[in-house]
């Protein structure tokens, strides 16, 4: 597969303007990205909290940990959220492009193993979708979901509010906070994906990534030991209705 002329063009318009906002990515008066970001999005509400996290390089270098104080948008993401302990509204998910590869490569967060990561994947889509958004940029780190000019992350990525990139993933690539998700960086070409990290938001606002990053939260014990109960009692059950019957 080779990149059409359209893409080309898409991407040399891309990389102009991140290099034209090169000194202010990343800092608190503007949101921009470009190739080679990893980018926080905080969704789910009416208003979302979007900030660019720095070079994918770095961030997901070998035995690499950033920590990041991110409690202000996190607060600000929130409003509207049922109160607790009613299941919380807020998700959270990475995303990035660059051209390390011939036809690309996309990151994205998921609370889903490699493994689970099965079904048909279109990563071209994101892909394109994602160099688009990099030519849209706002002032501050928080934005109005319904935005008039188009430049939230529902808007552009995540239309259909299912967290998948506008379908490109089989399952949703998102998760909510105290949830680690697991980093995957997706072959545009093969459409074939690796585990490169794993980052953490804490209801807090902290925000933890590397790689290999956050260790993924065991079950606790009790928890364990109650489903494995359950499963016994299901047996005895099953086993004096199958007597009964008889």
């Amino acid at each position: 597969m080779r990149l059409t002329t359209v893409k080309r063009t898409v991407m040399a318009t891309a990389l102009a303007v991140a290099t034209a906002v090169a000194g202010v990515a990343g800092q608190a008066q503007a949101f921009s990205f470009g190739q080679n970001d990893l980018v926080l999005a905080i969704y789910g509400n009416n208003t979302e909290a979007l900030m660019n996290l720095g070079n994918y390089n770095t961030l997901l270098a070998p035995s690499a940990s950033t920590g990041f104080d991110f409690s202000t948008q996190l607060t600000a993401a929130s409003v509207g959220n049922p109160t607790p302990p009613a299941p919380s509204a807020v998700r959270y998910t990475i995303f990035g492009w660059d051209l390390s590869l011939p036809n690309g490569q996309i990151h994205a967060g998921t609370t889903f193993t490699p493994a689970q990561l099965t079904g048909t994947k279109d990563f071209n889509t994101q892909f394109n979708d994602s160099i688009g958004y990099s030519n849209l940029s706002f002032t501050g780190d928080t934005i109005a979901k319904s935005d008039p000019l188009q430049r939230s992350f529902f808007q552009n990525l995540n239309t259909s509010g299912s967290g998948q990139f506008n379908g490109s993933w089989p399952l949703a690539m998102q998760g909510e906070v105290d949830q680690v998700l697991n980093i995957m960086r997706g072959n545009v070409e093969t459409n074939t994906f690796t585990q490169v990290g794993r980052v953490l938001l804490t209801a807090g606002g902290q925000l933890t990534i590397g790689n290999p990053g956050p260790a993924a939260v065991p079950l606790p014990a009790g928890v364990v030991l109650f489903g494995t109960g359950l499963a016994a009692l299901a047996g005895i059950a099953r086993r004096s209705f199958n007597r009964k019957a008889a």
